[in-house]
């Protein structure tokens, strides 16, 4: 989709109904619009990669993105206040999600989002030797995992690698702080245990990965938007 967007609000309604669009979908002074009334209401745009839809209705590869993420002295906390119900992740997807981010996050002082590419296969792998079945763990992929974006599959490639998606880069600061706490206790391969248990000796040895030619390098993400539903997997 090429600058099929022409108003920041639909821009942002897109945005919150699909938690990420292709950047291409609007032009560079709709975005521009579009951050500032995200501001005023306690958001923000970040880069993200997403896979978007072709139009007879295929995955097409990846490319770059923008999604909405909640500004830090903004971010709610409904599950305290119950102002709006918030979705709650299957046991078995937490799970999964755990696995995905012990792959794609190894080292704890780096951003956890864009991270790793990380395949199936190791997903499946690291979650049997935690007891899980891998029809359990491929369904939480694909029916909890991908749709609510938090993991994003590369089509370009066949059954490609999998890569944290749009709702991982919304994440509000104060979660991602959360999850360094237990950082050292997301599941992940013994060797990837000991590099992880390097990580103030080493320095930061990751390479940037590359989507249609942009440079993502964690860190670069800036700040931006939640979806709730993104962030109903409480861990």
């Amino acid at each position: 989709m090429r600058q099929a967007v022409s108003s920041p609000a639909v821009l942002l309604a897109a945005l919150r109904a699909t938690g990420g669009v292709d950047a291409q979908t609007a032009s560079p002074d709709v975005v521009r619009h579009a951050a500032r009334a995200a501001q005023a209401s306690g958001r923000s745009l970040v880069d993200c990669t997403v896979s978007p839809m072709a139009l007879e209705g295929r995955r097409t590869g990846l490319t770059r993105g923008i999604t909405l993420r909640w500004m830090p002295q903004c971010t709610p906390s409904p599950e305290d206040s119950h102002a709006y119900p918030v979705r709650m992740l299957p046991v078995i997807a937490r799970l999964t999600w755990a696995c995905c981010l012990g792959l794609a996050w190894p080292r704890r002082s780096d951003e956890p989002y864009p991270g790793c590419p990380f395949t199936r296969a190791a997903v499946v792998d690291l979650a049997a030797d935690l007891g899980a079945a891998s029809s359990w763990i491929k369904a939480a992929l694909d029916h909890d995992l991908i749709p609510a974006g938090l993991v994003i599959a590369d089509h370009s490639a066949g059954s490609g690698p999998l890569r944290l998606g749009p709702a991982a880069a919304a994440l509000p600061e104060p979660f991602v702080e959360a999850m360094r706490r237990f950082h050292d206790q997301l599941p992940r391969p013994a060797q990837a245990q000991e590099e992880a248990g390097d990580d103030n000796e080493n320095g930061d040895a990751w390479e940037s990965t590359q989507v249609d030619g942009t440079s993502w390098r964690a860190g670069d993400a800036g700040t931006s938007g939640s979806v709730p539903e993104a962030r109903a997997g409480e861990w």
